[in-house]
């Protein structure tokens, strides 16, 4: 004789126990992913700061990544094609800062007007670029309007 069973009926607080469950755990799957972004967008943040902005936190900034912005001092510069060193001054009013990249001169480097570099600032006062981005006037700017035409 076979016996028919009837499937048993999960009660109201089990089903309330899972969802509580899932809840907590997509929360804590939501809490690492924010942790992680937080974190990494902290460890690339590099300060941007002018001549005038370096000069005042000198002390604090030596050895820091640290991405500057200053005009350029033509007359500094200085390249050696064997060693592909460029070594330059950022100049902004009395402040120079001698700034020292290795690597392959950009070509508009002897028409840019400032460069934006990146790197970190030696105890001995020499900026170490890593990478430099320079700006040139622009060629593309509208001619003045010519009078009768």
């Amino acid at each position: 004789m076979s016996t028919i069973t009837a499937p048993l009926e999960r009660s109201a607080s089990v089903k309330t126990g899972g969802k509580w469950k899932f809840m907590i755990g997509g929360l804590l799957i939501l809490g690492a992913i924010a942790y992680v972004t937080v974190s990494s967008f902290q460890s690339n943040a590099i300060y941007y700061l002018t001549l005038k902005e370096l000069n005042a936190q000198r002390t604090s900034l030596v050895g820091q990544p640290v991405r500057i912005n200053a005009p350029l001092d033509k007359t500094s510069i200085q390249f050696d094609d064997k060693t592909l060193v460029l070594k330059f001054n950022l100049q902004e009013e009395q402040l120079v800062l001698p700034v020292v990249y290795k690597g392959v001169k950009p070509d508009t480097f002897d028409q840019g007007e400032s460069v934006v570099a990146e790197g970190r600032l030696g105890a001995d006062g020499v900026f170490q670029a890593s990478t430099i981005l320079v700006k040139c006037p622009s060629k593309y700017e509208s001619e003045p309007a010519q009078p009768g035409k």
